[in-house]
């Protein structure tokens, strides 16, 4: 135990000879990359966030384009004496209402349950290492073609219910 007039070593972390760093990129810790060199990391500050936010701008812009151009289809005020046949729930809900126009307990309950199940359950169905940070990769194939498929169904009835629905709920084409 050094004594109290004493004070402690301190070993700055070994920096690299012609490399410049900002404080945050100098952290004396561990890391899953620690068999890399620093060269072939990409640092969080400034790359990534530099990409974030030019993303982050271009988002912003495309929608503030979209709201100046298309109008939002609005209907009058609502009035609950006369209510819309049919009455939809918004769109992000109607693939539930148009399960929940088969059956109330299957489409209401069991479905979205044993969906959300098995989306919670894809990212553990990795059973092959590799691929890391790379999308739809060979190794998580059976977890990408869970996740594809509840999407594509989510969206499938998303349209059927917002344009192949007419009043009473019955079956129409849009044209």
């Amino acid at each position: 135990m050094p004594r109290p007039d004493e004070r402690p070593s301190f070993e700055p972390f070994p920096l690299e000879p012609g490399k410049t760093y900002g404080l945050m990129a100098v952290v004396p810790a561990r890391t899953p990359a620690c068999e890399t060199r620093t060269e072939e990391q990409v640092q969080a500050w400034p790359a990534a966030l530099v990409r974030e936010l030019l993303l982050f701008v271009v988002t912003i812009l495309v929608l503030s384009l979209a709201a100046l151009l298309f109008d939002a289809p609005l209907e009058g005020l609502a009035n609950p004496l006369h209510p819309p046949n049919p009455a939809k729930a918004p769109w992000y809900f109607l693939g539930l209402q148009e399960l929940v126009s088969y059956s109330a307990f299957w489409g209401g309950v069991g479905i979205p349950a044993i969906m959300l199940l098995v989306a919670a359950a894809a990212p553990y169905m990795e059973w092959r290492p590799g691929g890391e940070g790379v999308w739809f990769h060979k190794s998580r194939s059976a977890a990408n073609w869970i996740f594809l498929t509840v999407v594509g169904c989510l969206g499938f009835l998303t349209v059927v219910g917002t344009f192949f629905r007419g009043e009473n709920w019955a079956l129409v084409m849009p044209w």
